[in-house]
């Protein structure tokens, strides 16, 4: 994310600037403690999410989405499975959280 990150306590914790309606960008990034993921890359996993639901109910995806709105706002579903997607990496990489 550009420009939107500062560091605080002597660079020990994470933190972005609230930039429009954000928040799980920030959340997610203040987590991980890093700007590991921009509005772009969770909009596109909301697209994602929006998809498999649509298959599972066997509806059109031409509705709008209830993973994020028009404004920036994404669901609570986007956060856990973001950390769930990055918690799962680091273990298949042997790594841990």
């Amino acid at each position: 994310m550009e420009g939107g990150s500062s560091s605080i306590n002597g660079g020990m914790l994470y933190h972005e600037v609230q930039e429009s309606k954000l928040c799980a960008v920030h959340c997610v990034n203040t987590v991980l403690q890093g700007p590991f993921f921009s509005e772009i890359d969770l909009a596109a996993l909301a697209s994602d999410l929006d998809r498999t639901e649509h298959q599972m109910l066997n509806t059109q995806h031409h509705q709008e989405s209830h993973n994020v709105s028009m404004d920036g706002d994404f669901s609570i579903q986007i956060i856990v499975f973001e950390r769930l997607r990055v918690c799962l990496g680091l273990i298949r990489s042997g790594n841990r959280a």
